[in-house]
Order: structure tokens, then C-alpha cells, then sequence
């Protein structure tokens, strides 16, 4: 009896950089138990019954946000970026990531994750899954601590921060006390440095931090 193959699992590469994509694409057409599908071939990103699909943190994030109940919809997401923010990469994880490498890692690690992918299992490269691990053994932030740090790193002083949240001066210098010690920061500069670092909190723009005193 001759047993027919199994499909071969299929791989969409959807990367917005451009250089970037030709290069996931050269290092996967090499594999030959993979079938790679062209951009032609799906609709929004991606076709039928493809298995993984290989993209960059935005659309990454767009296809964790859309109907997973489209059966079009159900491929695994390998996410292949230059960086890698803690607090971001957690949440996508949590919400069903499939996978992150960094855009540093050798084809044969991308290959390793694709086929992860494919059997249904996930993959993260070790130094994202090492940043994870630490954001796990960091004390989190409390809300109100999140929204203090996010006006503190629009440059506002304590007392601002106190007028826009309603709160006395001294509540705010508690926070920013605890904020500090949270995220083993020396000063207000570098609490919010480390904070859009790691992804708490998110600049359009160069900011000018506010180089008060916690007085």
C-alpha cells in the first residue's frame, strides 16, 4: 500500500521591512518540508489553513486583535523583531503569541521556530524569554503607580502630576518613592527610561523629562 505525504505545513511571510522579509524568505525556501506562500496568495495577510504566519510586531499584534474564531485566522504567529520590550512581549504572549525572535538570530533558529509553530507548540529565542523571566521576579506596578509614572515621564512635576490626578502633592512623592524602588531606578530620568524600555509607558516623541527633585 503506498502511503500518500501529508500536506506540507504552510508558511506566509508578511514582514513590513522589506530587506527583512527577502531574507526570512531565502532562509525558509531551503527547507524543503515547508511550502511558502506568496503575499498574492492571501487576503489580509493570511490564506486558508496556513499554519504560520511570519511578521513583524504590528501586524503581529493586529492579528492577535482580530476574530480568532475565522478559521482563516488560525495560524500560529511568529513574531521576527529588532527589539523586544518586556512588559509588551508578556501581554502578546499571554494573549496567544505564538513566538518572538529577534531579527539578530541565525537561519537556523528561524527554522527551529517556524517548525515549533507548525507542530503547535511555541517558541521564544532565550534572550526574550531571559527579559521575560526578569520582568516576572519584578515587583509590578500598582495602576495608580503606572499612571503617575506615565505623567512623570511626560516631564510634569509632583505638583502637576497631584492637580491632574486630584491627589495631594505628598501621595505623588509616595508614588514616585515606590516607583523608583520598584524599577531599581536612581532618579526620575531613569525611572522613565527604564519604563519605555521596557514598555510601560511609550513616547511619540523625544521627551523632556522633568529633573526635579522627589521635594
Amino acid at each position: 500500500m503506498v502511503r500518500v505525504p501529508s500536506a506540507l505545513p504552510r508558511v506566509l511571510i508578511d514582514h513590513e521591512e522589506p530587506l527583512l522579509a527577502m531574507g526570512l524568505r531565502a532562509a525558509l525556501q531551503r527547507a524543503p518540508h515547508l511550502q511558502i506562500v506568496g503575499n498574492d496568495e492571501a487576503h489580509f495577510g493570511v490564506p486558508l489553513q496556513v499554519q504560520v504566519l511570519v511578521t513583524d510586531w504590528s501586524q503581529g499584534m493586529r492579528w492577535l486583535s482580530a476574530d480568532r474564531a475565522d478559521p482563516s485566522r488560525a495560524a500560529s504567529v511568529l513574531v521576527v523583531s529588532s527589539q523586544a520590550r518586556e512588559q509588551p512581549m508578556l501581554s502578546a504572549l499571554r494573549r496567544g503569541l505564538g513566538g518572538v525572535l529577534l531579527a539578530s538570530c541565525t537561519a537556523s533558529e528561524l527554522l527551529i521556530a517556524v517548525d515549533a509553530l507548525a507542530a503547535g507548540r511555541s517558541y521564544v529565542c532565550a534572550e526574550v524569554a531571559q527579559r521575560v523571566a526578569a520582568n516576572f521576579s519584578r515587583e509590578p506596578l500598582t495602576t495608580r503607580e503606572e499612571t503617575v509614572l506615565q505623567l512623570l515621564a511626560r516631564g510634569q512635576c509632583n505638583k502637576s502630576i497631584a492637580t491632574n490626578l486630584g491627589i495631594a502633592p505628598g501621595t505623588v512623592k509616595s508614588h514616585v518613592k515606590a516607583i523608583l524602588g520598584k524599577l531599581a531606578a536612581s532618579t526620575r530620568t531613569e525611572a522613565a527610561s527604564i519604563a519605555a524600555e521596557l514598555g510601560i509607558v511609550e513616547f511619540t516623541r523625544s521627551p523632556r523629562f522633568e529633573l526635579a527633585s522627589l521635594n
